[in-house]
């Protein structure tokens, strides 16, 4: 192999391990591993690219920061899009909302414990987009009533199998 295409096949890799990985919500029968927890929001916003496959995702990035310091994400689906996603326990932080070639930095965070449903608030973004730029406003809502009928509904045994919190997270733009 020449040594140009040994080099962009480096860079290459670098550029896809350096991806944060989107986060699937938990099937409605799965168990947790020893040291996971829940992590449930909603996402709402003005953005409704998700209808559109030529549009860019909408996507809140998140790290946590201890243990293995991975980047994830939540990814805006559908309209009022409930996430309720599987997580090994610990820190996280946000790190900035992606729209394609546009990004916010944010600062905040979240914690999430063992064998725990931790409901950090549902996420409101409205995104101005202009031309060559992107403004907003994110912001954090308690509907944790809601959330409780929301989960029910979707995932009726997972309330009877862990402790539901409300721990509502920081969320600001940078």
């Amino acid at each position: 192999m020449k040594f140009n295409q040994k080099i962009l096949l480096c860079i290459s890799f670098l550029f896809l391990t350096a991806c944060a990985s989107t986060t699937k919500n938990i099937k409605a029968d799965q168990g947790l591993e020893s040291n996971q927890g829940i992590v449930v929001t909603k996402i709402h916003s003005n953005w409704d690219g998700y209808n559109n496959p030529l549009l860019a995702d909408l996507e809140f990035i998140f790290t946590q920061t201890d243990g293995k310091k991975k980047d994830s994400k939540f990814v805006l689906s559908k309209a009022d899009d409930l996430k309720v996603v599987a997580l090994p326990a610990g820190e996280y932080k946000w790190f900035r909302i992606l729209f394609g070639n546009y990004y916010m930095d944010l600062s905040g965070g979240f914690t999430i414990k063992p064998n725990e449903i931790t409901y950090i608030g549902d996420i409101h973004s409205q995104l101005d987009l202009g031309m060559f730029s992107m403004s907003g406003e994110s912001r954090i809502s308690n509907e944790s009533e809601q959330i409780k009928n929301d989960l029910e509904v979707h995932f009726p045994k997972l309330l009877e199998k862990h402790k539901f919190t409300t721990k509502l997270s920081t969320l600001q733009q940078k």
